[in-house]
Formats: C-alpha cells, structure tokens, sequence
C-alpha cells in the first residue's frame, strides 16, 4: 500500500492555493478508485455523500422535484441511508441537521477503522466549528436556552477536548456578505488541514487531507453565484 500511495501522491494534479481559484480539471476521485484499496472505495464513497446532500437540498427543497433520488453508494450502512432517505417526510432543517450529524460520525467511524488519527481529528474539527456557526445563527435569530443547549449531537460529546474556533468565529462574523464570509471559512479550513498532514509523507493521512481539500475546491468549480448563494442559505441552517 505504501509504495503505492507514493506513486498516487506524485500523479495526482496540485491543488489551488486559495479557495475559489480555479482547479485543475481531472477526475482525480476516478484516479483514486483505480487502486482498488477498499478503505479509498469507501471514503470516496463517503465524500461524495456530500455533494448528494446539496444537490437533494437544492433540487429536492428548492426547486420542489419531488422525483429527486439520490447516488448513494451500496458500500455505505444502511442506517446512514435511512436516514438519508428521510427527506421525503422531513423538514429540511431537521433534515439537513440530521444528515450531517450521521456523515460526520460515518467519518470518525471510519476515521477509527482504518487508523487515521487526521479524519477522526478533522470531523472533530469541522463539526465543532460547523456547531459553533449555528450556534451563532441561532442566537441572531432570537433562540435560547434548551435549543442552544442541545444544538451538540451527542456522538460529539465523546470528545474530551475541543479546538478553540473562537477567534475564527469572531472573523467570520466581521463579515457582511455570506459568501465571503464562507470563502474565508474555507481558507481556514485549507489551512488546517496542510498544517495537518505530513508533506511528502505518503501516508494515508496525506491522501485522505488531499481528498477532504479537494471537495473544497470541486464544490466552487460547481457552483455559479447565484446558485452558490442559495445552496449556502440551505446548508447553513445546519
């Protein structure tokens, strides 16, 4: 596996400095799953969860196509699939909420598994900054006591110690215009996970900060403004 992560790492395309610069265009998830290890298949799998969960909140909540089905891969627990599949009969916050808090504990779980110590302290990380915003947006909408009590799913709690997001969220509140304002989250999210991983490494750690920097910059390469700004309105309610 090692030798060839090495060769992996040295063929997939650089990725941008910054968020929102342009991404080299290539299929680099397709080049991944061409090794066929089966811990990649499944964190590949999970990654693009991600992107499904947009496109249902856009195209399912939005733009009201009550036809939506989703690309779920087979490889994942059927209970995150329950749950996914929930929309039908949910709120779309309640939903929304809901879908995360299970991606972000199938990602410890995996993080567990497979004996990496940066998914498991990179979930910890975004879900905890993730919760901290809401926190934040639940306060500026007038909502108090036992709501923000138990904004914290409880598989996070697991954790006896917590990043201090406080400085970043003091920033990211000087904003006025959200997409800036998540644009700068984003760099901060770049940020931590290079500081994170090992250069020149090749290591499964390496490869899987790769993959988590990499959905940041695909998901500006998806999106237009307008449909940026609209997407960023639905999953911020989380």
């Amino acid at each position: 596996m090692s030798e060839n992560l090495f060769y992996l790492l040295t063929v997939l395309p650089a990725l941008p400095a910054n968020a929102g610069d342009p991404v080299q265009a290539d299929d680099t998830l397709a080049r991944i799953r061409e090794e066929s290890d089966s811990r990649l298949l499944y964190l590949a799998d999970l990654l693009e969860v991600e992107s499904e969960i947009e496109r249902c909140a856009l195209q399912f909540f939005v733009m009201g196509g009550r036809d939506f089905q989703p690309h779920l891969s087979e490889r994942l627990p059927e209970s995150f699939i329950e749950t996914f599949m929930s929309f039908y009969n949910s709120r779309e916050a309640e939903w929304l909420t809901a879908v995360y808090a299970a991606w972000f504990d199938l990602m410890i779980d995996t993080g567990r598994r497979t004996g990496s110590k940066l998914l498991c302290h990179w979930a910890c990380w975004e879900y905890s900054l993730r919760t901290l915003l809401r926190i934040e947006r639940m306060k500026a909408a007038g909502r108090s006591g036992a709501e923000l009590d138990n904004a914290l799913p409880a598989f996070m709690k697991d954790f006896s110690e917590y990043p201090d997001h406080a400085p970043l969220v003091e920033s990211w509140k000087s904003f006025s215009e959200p997409l800036k304002a998540e644009k700068f989250l984003d760099q901060a999210r770049i940020e931590y996970l290079r500081k994170a991983a090992t250069q020149f490494s090749f290591s499964l750690d390496e490869l899987i900060a790769y993959m988590l920097e990499l959905r940041i910059h695909n998901r500006y390469a998806r999106l237009n403004p307008d449909r940026g700004r609209k997407i960023l309105e639905e999953v911020t309610t989380l």
